[in-house]
């Protein structure tokens, strides 16, 4: 038996359980559509918060926004920079600190995650009202911030 076919099986679904499987649905659909181009849906968040925030964000900056480790951090960091998507320049006002910019390729495949994720979005919501969709999201964001405060 499959993931659908238990989830379909199942009459209440835990949260855990889904919102894995739809991140599992999220990477695998954006390493599809990313294939030969050099960047993982692991390292998508990595370049979209650098595009958002681009020449402002440090490493550590990224550690605490994403809750993960300094190495973690470092190591996905150095792999984006040795794939040319990434650039890390002193900061004026503080030598000893770096900040995160893309490069033109970088920018180039931000722009285009931000295409796949609508596309995904939209795979994923085919057959849901707007309101349906509203509610999602809103349930979903209030669920976040419950999350982070427990």
């Amino acid at each position: 038996m499959n993931h659908l076919e238990i989830i379909e099986d199942m009459m209440d679904v835990p949260i855990y359980p889904a919102l894995s499987l739809i991140i599992k649905g999220h990477n695998t659909f954006f390493d599809e559509k990313l294939k030969g181009t050099g960047v993982s849906a692991a390292e998508l968040p990595y370049i979209v918060r650098i595009y958002a925030d681009n020449n402002k964000l440090t490493q550590r900056d990224l550690c605490n926004l994403f809750f993960v480790s300094e190495p973690v951090v470092a190591r996905t960091l150095k792999n984006l920079e040795k794939k040319g998507f990434i650039i890390r320049n002193k900061d004026p006002k503080n030598r000893t600190r770096k900040l995160l910019s893309l490069t033109d390729s970088g920018i180039e495949i931000s722009k285009r995650m931000f295409d796949i994720n609508d596309e995904w979005e939209k795979l994923l919501f085919d057959n849901f009202t707007s309101d349906e969709i509203e509610s999602y999201k809103s349930l979903t964001k209030a669920l976040a911030v419950n999350s982070l405060k427990l």
